[in-house]
């Protein structure tokens, strides 16, 4: 999984389109370059956890396109 720190941009979330600060949010990062918002990521079932500052849970990605896969 992607450490905060090492994101360095924005992007859009995949799912809701809101703008994700890809170094101060705890988006769920997935692909070359997408990205879920935090309250997306917790309703696909992602369960973070604050003290270790990480996903200790996967999102589903389910029905989402992920750039580093053929298109389907």
């Amino acid at each position: 999984m992607t450490h905060r720190e090492e994101w360095d941009e924005q992007a859009n979330c995949a799912e809701c389109g809101a703008l994700v600060s890809r170094a101060a949010e705890r988006g769920f990062a997935f692909g070359e370059a997408e990205v879920l918002c935090f309250a997306c990521a917790s309703l696909r079932g992602g369960q973070y956890d604050a003290e270790e500052d990480r996903w200790t849970r996967a999102p589903s990605l389910t029905g989402l396109p992920v750039s580093d896969e053929p298109a389907r």
